[in-house]
C-alpha cells in the first residue's frame, strides 16, 4: 500500500521562484510608471474618476489648466470643477456614461483663479472588482468658440449691410437660393425674402433667359470665369418681366461655394433704348425702302448701273440688308461680287461691325482650320502666340467667303456647326468660343454640280444658300458701260481733269465681250489713259476663235462717231432732267441721285445747254 505526498521544495528552487517574482514586481512598477508618465502627457484634459467622483488619476493639463496643484487635485471631485448649470450637465454626462457605457457633453471648467474655459468632454465606464471608473477626454474649445463668434459677428454685420443695400443681393448654393436682401424682394414684387429662399435661382430668369443663366452659373462654378456680368429679363411675382443688370462672382459662403449676383432694375433705361433702336430700325427701313421705290438707279453703294439687270441686284440687295438671313452671291470672275457683300453690311444692322472678306481659294489647305479658327500657342510648329481666327474677327458683323466652293469637305463640316450654334474651338484649345457673324458667300461655281459631284456637303449649302443673288455678267448689260466708264475716268484721270474718250473708242469697248468683266473693263480704261491705245487682254478660255472675233476693233468713220457722241449727249440730257424732276430742281440731290457731285453736275448742265 502507497501513499502520495507532496516533496518539499530544495533551496535552490525556492530561490529561483523569489527571483522571478521579484522581476515580475519590478516589470509591473516599470510599466505602471510608464502608463503614469504616458497619462500625465497626454494632450488636452485626461482624468480617471471614481464612482464617488473623486480624481483616481489625472494628467500634467488637468492641473495646468485648472491652475489646483497635484495634492489639491487629490482632495477635489469633479464637481468642484464646474459650477451652475455646467455642474448639472457634467453630473448627468458621469451617470449616463456609468449606466450606459459612454456620454459626451459640452462644459465650462471653472479655474481657480475664476475663469470659465469651455471644454468638450468623453467619457466611458469601466468596472475593476466592484468599483466603477469613469475614463475621460477633454478637448479647449477656446480658439474654435473663438473663431465661431467672429464668424456670427461677421456675418451678422454683411447681412446687416447687405439688407441695407439698395442694390438687391442674391446668394445661390448649386442654384438654390439661400439668401435675398430686401432690395431684391421689393424689385421682384414679394411681401419677404421667405417666398424665395430654397427656390432656383433659374426660375427668376424669363421664358428664353433661362439658358443665359444657365450658362453663366456654369462658367462660375466650373472655374472658366472669377466674375461674370449680365443684362438679362427676371419674372416677378405678379407675371411680369423686369430687365436687370449686375454681376455675379463666385465665393465661399458657410464653406460652400456659392454665387454671389448684385443686381439692379434697368427696365426703364432698356425700354427706352429699345424704342430708340426700333425707332432708328424704322427710319433705317423706310430710308431702304424710299431708295427701293427709286426707279432707273445709277449706283447703289459703289456698285454703279442702270440696267434692268443691275436694278434686279440693287432689289435684292435692299431686301438682303433688312434680314439676318445668310447670303449666296453668284458671279463670274470680275463681276464685283465683294462690292454687292459690302453693300449689304454697310445698309444692315451690322454696318459698325466688322466686315471680314476670306479668300478661301487663297489659304493652304493645312492652315484653314487655324485660319477659320484661331489657334493657341504651341498649337503646332510655328504657333508662337495666340491667333484670333476669321469667326472671331467677324464677331456681330459680317463674314465673306468669296470662292466658297474652294473650301473642303472636312471644312465645310466644322464651318456648318459653327453656323448654326456659334461655337467653335480653336485648334489647340480645350475651351469652346462663341461668335455672332452673319455669312455671305461668293461663288463663280455651279454648287449644285458640285453637291452632285460629291465636292459639297448638301447640308452646308443649304445653310448659306438662304438668299441668292445673281450678279450679271458685263456683256449682259452693256448699257452700264458708259457711268463705268466716267467712273474710271475719274478715278484715274491725272490731278482730277477727266479726259473725253473717243466715240469709236466707247462703240469699241461696248461691243467687246468682256471676258473679265468690270475688272477687265476698269484695267483697259486705266491702260488706255496710260498709254493712249485701246488693248484687251484675255483673261483665258478655251474658245479662241471667239476671243480673236472680240478683240477685232471696229473702224467708225469720223461721222459715225459724231453720232454716237450726240447719242450719248442726248443720254445724259435725259437722265439729267428726270433727276432734277424727280428731286424738285434740286441740283445737290439730283447729282446724288445720279451718283456724281454736283461740280460736275453744273458743268454737264453748262455743255449741255441744261442750266
Amino acid at each position: 500500500m502507497s501513499e502520495d505526498r507532496t516533496d518539499a521544495p530544495s533551496g535552490t528552487g525556492l530561490e529561483q521562484r523569489i527571483t522571478e517574482l521579484e522581476q515580475s514586481v519590478l516589470s509591473f512598477q516599470r510599466k505602471s510608471k510608464f502608463f503614469e508618465m504616458l497619462i500625465r502627457s497626454l494632450p488636452g484634459v485626461f482624468y480617471v474618476i471614481e464612482d464617488n467622483l473623486k480624481f483616481q488619476n489625472w494628467n500634467k493639463n488637468l492641473e495646468k489648466i485648472t491652475g489646483y496643484s497635484s495634492e489639491e487635485v487629490r482632495t477635489k471631485t469633479v464637481m468642484d470643477m464646474f459650477v451652475g448649470r455646467d455642474a448639472q450637465r457634467i453630473l448627468q454626462a458621469i451617470q449616463k456614461a456609468l449606466a450606459t457605457g459612454a456620454a459626451t457633453v459640452e462644459a465650462d471648467v471653472a479655474t481657480k483663479d475664476g475663469n470659465r474655459i469651455p471644454y468638450f468632454f468623453s467619457g466611458t465606464s469601466a468596472r475593476m472588482k466592484e468599483s466603477s471608473y469613469v475614463l475621460g477626454i477633454g478637448t479647449d474649445l477656446s480658439a474654435l468658440k473663438h473663431a465661431t463668434n467672429a464668424l456670427g459677428e461677421s456675418e451678422a454685420f454683411y447681412r446687416m449691410l447687405a439688407e441695407r443695400m439698395t442694390v438687391g443681393v442674391l446668394l445661390a448654393q448649386q442654384s438654390n437660393i439661400v439668401f435675398v436682401n430686401d432690395a431684391l424682394v421689393s424689385m421682384l414684387g414679394h411681401r419677404d425674402s421667405g417666398e424665395l429662399l430654397g427656390e432656383d435661382a433659374f426660375s427668376l430668369s424669363s421664358a428664353g433667359s433661362e439658358t443665359y443663366t444657365q450658362c453663366m452659373f456654369d462658367s462660375l462654378e466650373r472655374g472658366v470665369s472669377e466674375e461674370q456680368p449680365f443684362e438679362t429679363r427676371w419674372r416677378t411675382k405678379s407675371g411680369g418681366e423686369i430687365w436687370v443688370e449686375g454681376r455675379a462672382s463666385l465665393i465661399r459662403w458657410k464653406s460652400l461655394p456659392t454665387v454671389f449676383m448684385s443686381v439692379r432694375d434697368i427696365t426703364e433705361a432698356k425700354l427706352r433704348e429699345i424704342a430708340m433702336q426700333q425707332d432708328a430700325e424704322l427710319l433705317r427701313q423706310e430710308n431702304i425702302n424710299l431708295r427701293s421705290s427709286i426707279k432707273d438707279r445709277f449706283r447703289l453703294g459703289s456698285i454703279i448701273g442702270k440696267s434692268r439687270a443691275m436694278q434686279e441686284v440693287y432689289e435684292r440687295v435692299l431686301s438682303a440688308a433688312t434680314t439676318h438671313a445668310n447670303v449666296i452671291i453668284y458671279g463670274e470672275s470680275g463681276t464685283g461680287k465683294e462690292l454687292v457683300a459690302r453693300a449689304i453690311h454697310e445698309m444692315s444692322t451690322r454696318s459698325h461691325k466688322p466686315f471680314v472678306p476670306v479668300n478661301c481659294a487663297a489659304i493652304p489647305e493645312n492652315l484653314l482650320e487655324s485660319e477659320f479658327f484661331g489657334h493657341k500657342k504651341g498649337a503646332f510648329t510655328g504657333a508662337h502666340a495666340d491667333k484670333q481666327g476669321y469667326l472671331e474677327m467677324a464677331d456681330g458683323g459680317i463674314l465673306f467667303l468669296d470662292e466658297v466652293g474652294e473650301l473642303s469637305l472636312n471644312l465645310q463640316a466644322k464651318l456648318l456647326r459653327a453656323i448654326e450654334d456659334g461655337s467653335f474651338t480653336p485648334v489647340g484649345s480645350a475651351m469652346n468660343r462663341a461668335a455672332d457673324f452673319r455669312v455671305i458667300a461668293a461663288t463663280n461655281r455651279d454648287l449644285l454640280e458640285q453637291i452632285k459631284k460629291g465636292g459639297m456637303r448638301e447640308d452646308f449649302f443649304y445653310r448659306i444658300h438662304v438668299i441668292p443673288i445673281h450678279v450679271p455678267p458685263l456683256r449682259d448689260r452693256k448699257e452700264d458701260i458708259p457711268l463705268l466708264l466716267e467712273h474710271f475716268l475719274k478715278i484715274y484721270s491725272e490731278k482730277g481733269r477727266t479726259k473725253p474718250i473717243p466715240g469709236h473708242v466707247i462703240g469699241e469697248m461696248i461691243n467687246y465681250d468682256w471676258p473679265g468683266n468690270v475688272r477687265e473693263l476698269q484695267n483697259a480704261i486705266q491702260r488706255y489713259l496710260a498709254v493712249k491705245k485701246l488693248e484687251f487682254v484675255p483673261s483665258g478660255g478655251s474658245d479662241v476663235g471667239t476671243r480673236e472675233e472680240s478683240r477685232k476693233r471696229i473702224q467708225v468713220e469720223r461721222e459715225e462717231d459724231l453720232l454716237l457722241e450726240g447719242s450719248l449727249m442726248e443720254a445724259e440730257r435725259v437722265a439729267i432732267r428726270k433727276a432734277l424732276d424727280r428731286c424738285l430742281g434740286n441740283r445737290t440731290r439730283a447729282a446724288k441721285m445720279l451718283g456724281i457731285s454736283r461740280k460736275t453736275l453744273l458743268r454737264k448742265l453748262k455743255r449741255l445747254d441744261l442750266s
